[in-house]
């Protein structure tokens, strides 16, 4: 997010200023829709950071019915057989939501992409 807003001109704010607005008004009428390929790529990826993680839901759920996919599709492994047909069918289900988010916020992740760290 930092090497994003570093891309966006210093002139805009000041002329938001110069406009009379306000520094809440120049970060919500200006900045955030500016800013908005950085904040869908942001969230792809701690959507999918968050959705594959293992550990934390591990440590933290008591409860069977609290498990997220990725515990639910470790207890698919035993330790001396693996229904494989079974796992791989679960492995993707599980990948359908994180594969429609990403073709929902495709374009705005390209460019989220695309213009984080370049300097001008």
């Amino acid at each position: 997010m930092r090497q994003f807003f570093l891309t966006i001109p210093i002139e805009l704010e000041e002329a938001a200023t110069l406009d009379g607005a306000t520094r809440l008004q120049t970060l919500w009428q200006i900045m955030l829709p500016l800013a908005r390929p950085a904040l869908v790529t942001l969230f792809l990826f701690t959507f999918i950071g968050e959705w594959n993680d293992l550990f934390k839901p591990l440590v933290f759920t008591t409860r069977p019915e609290l498990r997220t996919v990725q515990l639910v599709l470790a207890e698919f492994q035993e330790q001396f057989t693996n229904d494989w047909s079974l796992l791989m069918a679960a492995v993707v289900i599980a990948t359908i939501p994180v594969v429609l988010l990403f073709l929902v916020g495709q374009r705005q992740f390209i460019r989220g992409i695309a213009a984080t760290g370049i300097k001008n």
